[in-house]
C-alpha cells in the first residue's frame, strides 16, 4: 500500500509551502525519515522525511509550485507498485491545526509539559542532575520512586535535547534494572553523550559572475522576499531612533575566565557574551515594561513574558537573517539561555527550525560585533518596538580615578546600540533601559 508525502502543517499560521527542489527522482530507494525533499514556506525553509521506506513512486508536484497545507506532494511505496495518482496533485486534505507550546504549570501538569516542551525552561541547581544536565522534576520523581541514584541518573545516556535523559530513557533503564540486565552507568558516560555544539559558520555572500557577463539576474527566493517585505514594512510602521552606550565587560570577562572550561565541560556549549547580555536583558525588561511592548492599532499591548528574539546569520538558501524566539527567556538562568541559545542558531542552519519558533518573539537581540562591527543600527523586528545590538568587544584604554588620581587601565569594552519606535518609547526610557543593562552587565557577580 502506497504512502502519500504530503504538504505538512509546519505552524499554525501557515497555509501553503513552495517545492524548493526534490532530493530524489521516481524509481529512486528511500529510507523512513529519509529527507526526500526541500519545501519553504514564509518564515522558514525545511526538508521534509519520507513517510515510509520503500521507492519514489511518483512527484505530483514539482519544483518551483506553491500548494496548500495537507496538498499530496508525491507517494511512497514498494518497487514496481504503481502510484494512486501519479502526475494529479489532490487538493488538500484535512490538517488539525497545532497546538502553541504552553507555558509550565506548577506541580505535576507543570512537570509534565517541561518533559515534553524541553529547552524552555532551566531549572535551579536542586532540580539538576549532579553533573548539571537537565533533569525535568517527573524525571525525578520517577527516578526517586524507582531507587535511582543521582549517580546512575547523570550516567544515563539520554535522547533528548543536548543529551537530556527522558522519561521513556528513565523508564527503560528501570525496567533493565529490575530485570538484571543493566548496570549503573559511570557518572563520565555523559561525556559521549553530550557533544559540544559546533555551529556552521556563515560564508561570505557571493555570486558567480560568468566571463563577459555584465550582470546575473536570480530570482529572489522565498525567504529573500520576505526579508525585503518586512525590512520595508518595518521602516514604513516604525519611527526609527537609536541611542548607542559603552559597557564594560571587565567583571564578567573575570567569570567567563574562571568557568568558561568547565561550564563547556559539564553543558558542551560554550559560556559566551551573548549568554550574559540576553540574561542581562531579560532581567531588565522586566523593569522597563514599555521596552517588551507592542503598538496594536490604537491600542498599547504590554507583554507578561520576556520572549527574546536571537538573530542567527545563515547561507542557505542565500545569505540572510533568521530570528528565532527564546521563549520566557526571564525564567532561564545562565545554563538555560547557554543551551537554549546554542540549540536555536544550530537548528535554525541545520534547517530543523519550526516557523512557530520563529514568531511570538517581545524584544530583539543581534550581535554584529561576531564579524567586527563597532556599532549597529538595526532595523526593528516587527511587531517589536526595540531591538539591541552588541558591538565588537576588545581591550581598549580607559581612564579611571582611584583614590582620587587619574589613571589609565586596560579595560575590556564594547558599544551597545538601541534601536527603537518612538512612536512608545521615548528617548529618556530607551535610555534608561539602556543604563539599566550597562549596569547589570558591569556589576555581574552571579557565578554559572
Amino acid at each position: 500500500m502506497a504512502d502519500k508525502i504530503i504538504m505538512p502543517q509546519l505552524g499554525e499560521s501557515i497555509a501553503e509551502g513552495t517545492i524548493v527542489r526534490w532530493l530524489k527522482a521516481p524509481g529512486q530507494a528511500v529510507r523512513k525519515d529519509e529527507n526526500l525533499l526541500v519545501i519553504s514556506t514564509d518564515k522558514v525553509e525545511a526538508e521534509i522525511p519520507a513517510p515510509a521506506g520503500g521507492v519514489l513512486l511518483s512527484i505530483d508536484v514539482g519544483e518551483g509550485k506553491t500548494v496548500g497545507v495537507g496538498t499530496v506532494l508525491g507517494w511512497v511505496g514498494a518497487s514496481g507498485e504503481a502510484s494512486p495518482l501519479a502526475g494529479h496533485a489532490t487538493p488538500p486534505t484535512s490538517v488539525p491545526a497545532t497546538r502553541s507550546p504552553s507555558r509550565a504549570l506548577p506541580g505535576e501538569e507543570g512537570a509534565r509539559r517541561l518533559e515534553e516542551k524541553p529547552g524552555y525552561f532551566q531549572l535551579p541547581a536542586h532540580e539538576q542532575a549532579a553533573g548539571g544536565r537537565f533533569v525535568s522534576p517527573l524525571v525525578r520523581r520517577i527516578a526517586a520512586e524507582s531507587g535511582v541514584t543521582d549517580a546512575e541518573l547523570d550516567g544515563l545516556p539520554g535522547t533528548g535535547n543536548n543529551g537530556r535523559v527522558t522519561k521513556k530513557d528513565l523508564l527503560a533503564y528501570v525496567e533493565d534494572k529490575r530485570a538484571g540486565r543493566a548496570v549503573a552507568p559511570p557518572p563520565q558516560a555523559r561525556a559521549a553523550v553530550v557533544a559540544e555544539t559546533s555551529l556552521p559558520q556563515p560564508v561570505v555572500p557571493s555570486v558567480s559572475i560568468p566571463t563577459g557577463a555584465r550582470e546575473v539576474v536570480k530570482p529572489a527566493s522565498t525567504m529573500r522576499k520576505a526579508i525585503m517585505q518586512n525590512m520595508v514594512a518595518s521602516k514604513h510602521t516604525s519611527a526609527h531612533v537609536h541611542t548607542f552606550f559603552d559597557l564594560d565587560w571587565t567583571a564578567v570577562e573575570k567569570i567567563r575566565r574562571a568557568h568558561k572550561d568547565r561550564f563547556k565541560a559539564e553543558e558542551g556549549v560554550s559560556l559566551t557574551y551573548t549568554v550574559f547580555m540576553a540574561a542581562a536583558v531579560a532581567q531588565c525588561l522586566r523593569r522597563h515594561s514599555y521596552l517588551n511592548a507592542e503598538i496594536r492599532g490604537t491600542d498599547l499591548v504590554f507583554k507578561g513574558d520576556v520572549n527574546l528574539g536571537m538573530a542567527v546569520a545563515i547561507d542557505g538558501p542565500e545569505p540572510g537573517l533568521m530570528v528565532p524566539v527564546l521563549k520566557h527567556a526571564d525564567q532561564m538562568n545562565l545554563r538555560g539561555l547557554a543551551h537554549g541559545i546554542a540549540d536555536l542558531a544550530a537548528r535554525v542552519r541545520t534547517k530543523k527550525i519550526k516557523p512557530d519558533e520563529l514568531s511570538g518573539s517581545s524584544f530583539t537581540i543581534t550581535n554584529p560585533g561576531n564579524f567586527g562591527s563597532i556599532i549597529g543600527t538595526p532595523v526593528i523586528n516587527q511587531p517589536n518596538v526595540a531591538i539591541l545590538a552588541m558591538g565588537k568587544i576588545e581591550k581598549k584604554p580607559v581612564v579611571l580615578e582611584v583614590d582620587g588620581t587619574d589613571v589609565i587601565a586596560v579595560r575590556l569594552k564594547s558599544v551597545i546600540s538601541l534601536g527603537f519606535d518612538h512612536r512608545l518609547v521615548d528617548g529618556v526610557t530607551a535610555d534608561q533601559f539602556m543604563a539599566d543593562v550597562v549596569k547589570t552587565i558591569e556589576c555581574w557577580s552571579t557565578v554559572p
